[in-house]
Formats: structure tokens, sequence, C-alpha cells
């Protein structure tokens, strides 16, 4: 008898309960006016992905959520989205700690360190064309991947510690930069390499060699105080992040931009057309004077859009605030801002388009990157034709994404186009 009545009250609670919740959500819960996915698309700019995520759509979210506004709480970082303990480093670090380490940071990617740097960078791209030379004359197909990546962490590594990988004069991954492909599986030994190589350039001092500074040197300074503005620990981390940011997210673009410019026929023409236009001599091409090729930089800018490297970044938390004219609770999640509208519903709306992210956090390293991609892409098609080998048309489909791209080979043939190869 018990145990009837104890059912029968539990119906009755079950009756009473679910329209009360059904009511709570619709129109008392602190995100009840934010819509779910399938409303979303009808209804506005936010939407609820799981019970801790909102979603907000660029057009809003950059200018809300990543610009900075002194009179407002900012939206943090995510802690540890990156890897446990990335609070000390550049990307993970709460306001006033970030403020710090860019403003030490800043200088090693100002438009006169950029400038500084131009030989270093020309140097390893001289390299790969030596190289690449080589392929294209005994008409062997290469993985424009691995060479890409090669060249980047050449750069990067050069450009951090003073040192390269050495991997295009060896061909091949130094066992930091396989490490780093390798992927988790790896990472404690990745770490530990990252880490032993930071320390070997730490212990040379803020100036390694007469006359050369590096992104180290600008990380060692020392204010008036004659203390560093970084501790042993925040410049070991960051040295680790920026050496693999700084060269993985640039060889993805790159090696997107040929798989989309190998697919486009008339993209392919319109471009080299406009390259070897503009240059008569390989010795041409630089930072500056590429800056100019209007149709390469929307090339560059459609790549990033369509296949972008830093494809999850870590997400903000709200601390409480009004977006889109909808208050969001404090902690909750705020992934990176994109376009969630479909185009052809939506229209062009250019203003969700941030590959570099957005306001006081965006990539410090962005104009590094636009450089090397400009420079690299030229000096490719200045010298070469080149074509995708078949059977690869699902080459982006194929790939996983984590924080980046597990790319996979991309394989072409290379032909010295009719000028160089008559000089030759």
């Amino acid at each position: 008898m018990l145990s009837f009545d104890i059912n029968k009250y539990s119906q009755r609670l079950l009756i009473v309960a679910i329209p009360t919740v059904i009511v709570y959500r619709l129109y008392f819960h602190p995100l009840a006016e934010v819509p779910g996915r399938k409303i979303h698309a009808i209804t506005g700019f936010l939407t609820q992905w799981k019970s801790d995520i909102t979603a907000v759509d660029g057009s809003i979210g950059w200018p809300q959520v990543y610009s900075h506004q002194p009179s407002k709480a900012e939206f943090s970082k995510y802690p540890n989205f990156i890897f446990p303990g990335d609070g000390m480093s550049l990307i993970g670090a709460q306001k006033d700690y970030h403020r710090r380490q860019r403003r030490q940071l800043a200088h090693a990617f100002s438009d006169a360190a950029l400038v500084e740097q131009q030989n270093v960078i020309l140097q390893y791209i001289d390299l790969l064309m030596k190289q690449l030379t080589q392929r294209a004359e005994s008409g062997e197909p290469i993985d424009i991947v691995a060479w890409i990546n090669l060249t980047t962490f050449d750069i990067i590594g050069d450009r951090t510690f003073s040192e390269s990988f050495g991997g295009l004069k060896s061909g091949g991954y130094h066992p930091w930069v396989r490490n780093f492909f390798d992927g988790i599986r790896e990472s404690m030994e990745s770490a530990e390499m990252s880490m032993e190589k930071a320390k070997a350039r730490v212990a040379l001092g803020e100036q390694p060699f007469e006359g050369r500074r590096d992104f180290m040197t600008y990380m060692l300074r020392r204010g008036k105080d004659g203390v560093t503005a970084m501790s042993e620990t925040e410049l070991l981390v960051n040295s680790s992040i920026v050496n693999g940011a700084g060269s993985e997210t640039t060889a993805t673009a790159l090696s997107g931009a040929f798989f989309y410019i190998g697919t486009h026929p008339q993209v392919y023409s319109y471009l080299v057309d406009e390259i070897r236009g503009a240059f008569t001599d390989a010795s041409d091409i630089t930072l500056k004077s590429t800056a100019q090729l209007q149709y390469l930089h929307a090339c560059i800018e459609e790549t990033l859009r369509i296949y972008p490297p830093a494809a999850e970044t870590p997400p903000r938390v709200c601390p409480g605030a009004t977006i889109g004219g909808k208050y969001i609770p404090k902690g909750r999640r705020l992934p990176k801002t994109h376009a969630l509208y479909d185009e052809k519903y939506a229209g062009d709306n250019r203003a969700v388009f941030k590959p570099f992210s957005y306001g006081a956090r965006d990539c410090i390293g962005k104009n590094l990157a636009y450089a090397e991609l400009r420079v690299i892409l030229s000096h490719i098609l200045f010298k070469f034709d080149f074509e995708l080998k078949p059977g690869q048309p699902d080459w982006h489909e194929k790939q996983t994404c984590f924080l980046v791209w597990d790319k996979v080979p991309l394989n072409i043939t290379l032909k010295l186009q009719q000028d160089e190869a008559s000089i030759s």
C-alpha cells in the first residue's frame, strides 16, 4: 500500500515538475532569450551550444567580446585550454600579466624588426628554392607540405633561438619538429626538447652574436630596475609557443594556398601573371615589394577564410555582460567567433572575418605571417609552374583538426617556368 502511495505521489510530482521546468527554461532562465542551434538560423546572433557554452556571431562578437573596452570587465581566456599552466604564457595570461608580456615582445614583431629580419627570412627561402630546383630538374614529385614545414620551422627557429633546426639543409625533420607533428603522444618529450633549446639560448644572454637580435633578445631585455619583465618560466614557455605557433600556422596557410590555387586554374593563371608581371628578377621579391600585389593578398585572405590555420583558439569567459542586446551570465564560455550564418542567406558579412583574432589579444605575429606568406608564394610561383598530382581532390576533407590541422601530404610536380629554364 505504501509503495502505491509513493508511486502516486511521484506521478503527481512529475506532473507539476515537468511543466515548471519547461516554463522556467523558456521564460525565467538567464539564457532564456538565447536560441538553440535550429532556431538560431532565423532569430539572431547568439546560439546555445552546450550547457555552459554560448556561441556568438563574429559581427557582434569581435567588437563586443574581443575588443578592448576600458570601462568594462575583460572577457578573459579560458584557463588551461591549450595546455596545463598556459596562464603563464602570452596566449593564456590574465589581463595585467598579458599586457606586461605583450609589451616585452611587441618590439620583436614591429615593422622595424621585420625589416631587420628580412635577410634571415630570405636566406631560408633561398635554401628552399635550391632544394625545389633540384627536384624540378629531376621531375621528381614532392610533398609541398613537408618542404613548407621545413622552411617555416627553420625561419622561426632562427628568429627565436638564433639557430635553425637545419631542416632545409638536411631535407628532414629535426627531432623537436617531428615530435611537434607526432602530437600528444610525444608532447612531453617535445616540451623537454623545447625547454632545453630555450635554456641554451637564454645562457647566451640578450644578444647572442654581435649585431644580431632574435625574439629572445627582446624577452631578455631588462627594465630600468635591471630586472627582466619576464620570469624564467615565462621566458621558457613563451619561446616554445612562439616557435610552434609562428611556424605551424604559416605552414598550414601556405599548404592550403597551394591546394586551392592548384584546384582553381583561373585563379592560378591570374596569380602567376600578377607575380611574373611585377618582377624581372627573383632578387626584386622582398617583404616590401610583395605587399603591393593585390591579387596575391586576396588569395591569401581567401585561404585563411576557408582553411584557417588556428582552427580552434581558447574561448573567452563571460564576466557577466550584455552581448547583442541579451544578458549572458558570468562564467559562460564563448568560443572563437565566426560567421554562424550560411552565406547563401546572410550575404557577404566581412565583419566576421578576423583570421588573426581581434583586439588587445590579437596575434602578435600577424605581420610576420603575412610577410612570409607573400614572399614564399611569390618566389615559388615566380620561378616554377606547378600541378597537383591526380587523386587529391579531398586533401582538405581528409584532415582532422585538434588545435591545428593534422595535414596530410600534398604531392605536386614542379617545372621551371620557361624563362628560368632557358637561363639554366
